[in-house]
């Protein structure tokens, strides 16, 4: 196999994950729960390594991946997180909204990831957000 092939299914794989990372970014704080003198409940926060490793087992169920790898996972989608919420921050800023909306992400994914990556990230977001919409108008 040509390491061309290799590097586009690695592209491939870590555009999935950011597209996850996207996903589950309004999860990735924990939330209270409760009214008043209730017990609150709090949500566990939500592990890029989770997504990472079922995103992997959905494109090659066959491969595994090390401890160590799933660090240098996690460290990267945490580290592109970051950026992409810092770049957003500025974007609001600049345009003098108030309210991050998806059409903020959208745009600093396409600022900060190169070409076909930014593409992946881009669908594999608008697909999450169309199921997450979905479920909310079913409830």
């Amino acid at each position: 196999m040509s390491p061309f092939g290799r590097q586009r299914r690695v592209a491939l794989f870590i555009a999935v994950a950011l597209g996850a990372a996207l996903a589950i970014a309004s999860l990735s704080q924990p939330r209270e729960l409760g009214i008043g003198k209730r017990k609150k409940k709090v949500m566990p926060l939500v592990v890029p390594s989770q997504k990472v490793y079922s995103l992997l087992k959905q494109i090659h169920p066959d491969m595994r991946i090390s401890k160590k790898a799933m660090r240098v996972m996690n460290s990267f989608v945490n580290d592109q997180f970051e950026r992409i919420a810092e770049e957003a921050g500025k974007m609001l800023s600049i345009y003098k909204k108030s309210t991050l909306t998806s059409r903020e992400i959208q745009a600093c994914v396409r600022l900060l990831l190169p070409g076909e990556l930014a593409k992946h990230a881009v669908s594999r977001g608008t697909k999450a957000l169309a199921m997450y919409n979905e479920n909310m108008s079913s409830r």
